[in-house]
């Protein structure tokens, strides 16, 4: 199947800092996706694998939604569908915990954490494994509870083997403060700005924002008011980037720094040449 071609990823963005945004384009791309969420929501189907290097942008500043390896259509009748999806940063604490009886709101998860990312320009929750991944964000939004979640035990199978004991610590909610730290724009995350992320990260799924609730958040409407893709500035220093770009970067940046320490460990001293090639050695 051949497609359009987009100029950019999200994260091909988020990870190259010759790009400079501003908070409309967070805005924005966020109201875009959100948008573009609804229409599937709104026909019945699911992705599963939103994450910021799924979302294309192209040189007027429109976001779509691609990789749909792991859609389904899907209605809320559905019993027992398929656990092991969505990218582990991005997933939800339901799946995480072993529910195979979702709805559309894995995907809200997804999109708060992408919200969340954008404002950061890194991951909000990296975990390296599923326990970590839990573990994160229980430190991060806190632990499940009798009134924040009452029937996680009867949706989640593995929320008993997680679950703190008598005298453990349930850690509180701390989501403000997380999204919050090493922004480099601390003012443009305002009170609506958390209030939106907050609420789309909420631990409990039957009262996590959808889509169109999102779209009503107050962070759209005050100042700076959302803009549309066509007022956006788009004037890059990149004229194109995807996630394996800015991996592969990055990849060599660290390469060149294990060799300058290493050179500097051995006093600046070049290696030796190799040896000549076996049969090629000349006599004496």
């Amino acid at each position: 199947m051949v497609f359009e071609y987009l100029e950019y990823d999200l994260t091909g963005i988020l990870e190259t800092p010759e790009i400079r945004f501003t908070q409309d384009h967070i805005k924005s791309w966020a109201q875009q996706l959100l948008s573009g969420v609804h229409y599937m929501h709104l026909n019945k189907v699911i992705h599963r694998d939103l994450k910021a290097s799924n979302l294309l942008i192209n040189q007027k500043g429109e976001l779509k939604i691609a990789d749909w390896g792991l859609a389904r259509s899907w209605n809320s009748e559905m019993k027992r569908l398929t656990n092991k999806v969505i990218t582990l940063w991005y997933r939800p604490p339901e799946l995480l915990l072993g529910c195979l009886e979702y709805t559309d709101k894995i995907d809200m998860w997804s999109v708060g954490c992408i919200i969340a990312e954008m404002f950061r320009r890194s991951g909000l929750l990296r975990g390296a494994n599923e326990q970590t991944q839990l573990d994160l964000i229980f430190r991060t939004v806190g632990h499940p509870t009798p009134e924040n979640w009452p029937n996680v035990h009867e949706k989640c199978r593995l929320w008993k083997k997680m679950e703190p004991g008598p005298g453990q610590p349930r850690f509180p909610n701390r989501l403000r403060e997380a999204l919050m730290s090493q922004l480099s724009h601390p003012k443009w995350m305002t009170d609506h700005a958390v209030d939106l992320i907050r609420n789309l990260m909420t631990l409990n799924p039957d009262i996590r924002w959808s889509a169109e609730e999102a779209l009503d958040a107050e962070y759209f409407f005050e100042n700076p008011i959302v803009k549309p893709a066509s007022e956006l500035c788009m004037n890059f220093a990149v004229p194109s980037v995807h996630e394996w770009d800015s991996r592969r970067k990055f990849e060599q940046k660290m390469a060149q720094q294990r060799k300058t320490a290493a050179q500097s460990t051995n006093g600046g001293a070049r290696p030796p040449p190799p040896p000549p090639p076996a049969g090629n050695s000349s006599k004496q």
